[in-house]
């Protein structure tokens, strides 16, 4: 999913339950990681959170946000791997106050991945999580976030290609109709547009002074 179309999704996602607790969630994701660098992510060792680390990487080098750029901690990083794919698990080890750990596992996780993540928390790192619900991460987090609970009925699109009642050649059109969204991804994609919110590490009360102003005003604050 592309920038543009993610965005749209977002707002189109406004007012709802997912559009809300994503906002929410990667907002708080920003304010608990005060130290430079100390976002982290972590999953399965066969499903490494690629995907949500390179789109939040982009989302807040694009905002220009350089002192909560993410790292993707892996279980094992080949010899060759260039620096940014090379953080192992002694990264986990480093961890302390001041630093947050984003766990991604659509599936429930495994006993060697909780013993981290819980090793981690003992050091005072924030756990934050996106997953499926499994009782041992929920406890493990301080925040969690469960898409499919989260996700509106029947929301979604998919393109499909409209037949046209002439002989001219015509560039090639699309339209939209009802599908249901893998809500994992689409979860992952909203919370790395709203990581990048201007306001996002701001606490609540600021944001809702800001907001306050905005309305006032009727522009930025």
């Amino acid at each position: 999913m592309d920038l543009t179309r993610a965005s749209l999704l977002r707002e189109m996602l406004t007012g709802t339950e997912l559009g809300s607790r994503t906002t929410e969630f990667a907002h708080s994701l920003r304010r608990f990681t005060t130290r430079t660098g100390g976002l982290m992510l972590f999953g399965p060792v066969d499903d490494e959170p690629w995907h949500l680390t390179a789109h939040l990487d982009d989302e807040l080098h694009r905002a220009g946000v350089d002192d909560v750029r993410p790292s993707l901690v892996r279980w094992a990083p080949p010899p060759d791997a260039p620096p940014h794919l090379a953080i192992g698990l002694d990264r986990l080890r480093d961890a302390g106050r001041g630093e947050s750990l984003l766990v991604v596992a659509e599936e429930d996780p495994a006993e060697t991945l909780l013993e981290r993540i819980s090793d981690v928390r003992r050091r005072g790192t924030t756990i934050f999580s996106i997953g499926n619900g499994d009782e041992e991460l929920t406890s493990l987090s301080h925040e969690t976030l469960v898409p499919e609970l989260l996700l509106p009925d029947g929301f979604g699109w998919t393109s499909r290609r409209i037949e046209l009642d002439h002989d001219e050649p015509q560039a090639a059109l699309t339209d939209v109709e009802p599908q249901t969204t893998e809500g994992f991804e689409m979860a992952q994609h909203l919370v790395s547009l709203a990581a990048a919110d201007q306001d996002a590490g701001q606490s609540g009360w600021r944001r809702r002074l800001r907001a306050a102003i905005e309305r006032l005003s009727g522009e930025p604050a």
